[in-house]
Parts: structure tokens; sequence; C-alpha cells
């Protein structure tokens, strides 16, 4: 006796096929370099959780889900000068015709950081320097 039974031909119900939703996010690798001749002294960094990633086509808002090797604000990590500080930001999944985007803090009060124009590509693993 066979342990295992081939199956074939199995039918799903349409209904079920277009109710499910296809789990994905969008990872972002930072780095910031607290360079001497731009910033005098340590420098503070932090990340926001009012940190988005903007279809540049549609303005549709993705909110970060998390944010790996950095601390969030109120509180702050200081980088001495000629320090680099790595950090991962994990988002929401972006539309899938979305062919560019905006990574940006949305926040009340100045310093907060914008990369623009990064083109979407098939892994949705990106780069971005903050510096």
């Amino acid at each position: 006796m066979p342990l295992t039974t081939e199956i074939s031909d199995i039918q799903v119900d349409p209904q079920i096929l277009s109710d499910i939703k296809e789990e994905a996010q969008v990872i972002v690798h930072c780095s910031f370099y607290n360079d001497s001749n731009v910033y005098a002294g340590d420098m503070g960094l932090r990340v926001w959780k009012e940190t988005f990633l903007i279809d540049e086509a549609t303005g549709l808002k993705v909110p970060m889900i998390k944010a790996l090797g950095i601390v969030y604000q109120p509180d702050w990590y200081f980088l001495v000068p000629g320090e680099t500080k790595r950090f991962t930001l994990i988002f929401e999944a972006l539309p899938k015709s979305c062919v560019s985007f905006t990574l940006v803090e949305i926040i009340n009060q100045p310093g907060a950081f914008m990369v623009t124009g990064i083109l979407r590509n098939n892994s949705d693993i990106y780069h971005a320097r903050l510096d």
C-alpha cells in the first residue's frame, strides 16, 4: 500500500482565489555617515514611526512595519565623526503598479529624511543613503 496518494484535478472555488492576498514586504537597508566636513561633532540619529514609502505615481503611502538596528524617536543613537550607522526598515507591500517611490519621514520638525526617485525592482530590497 503506497504511503502517498497523488491528487489531481482539484477544483478551488474562484471566490476563495480572489480573496487570497499575497503577503509581501519592502525592505530598505539604510546607512548614515557622520561626515566631519558636513556635521560638527556627534550626530544624533533615530527613526520615527511616521516613516513611509510613497508611490510617486499615485501618492499612496505605505507604512513602516518595523525598524531594525536603530532606535525609535524619542530616543537617539549618536554617531561620532567618521562613523557610519547601518539599519533596516521594513514596510508593507507597495502596489504592484508602483514603478518608483519616495522614502520619507513625515514629522513636524526639521531634520526628517527623504530619498526620492527610488526605482522599483523585482526583489523589493533596496539600499538608501540618508546622509
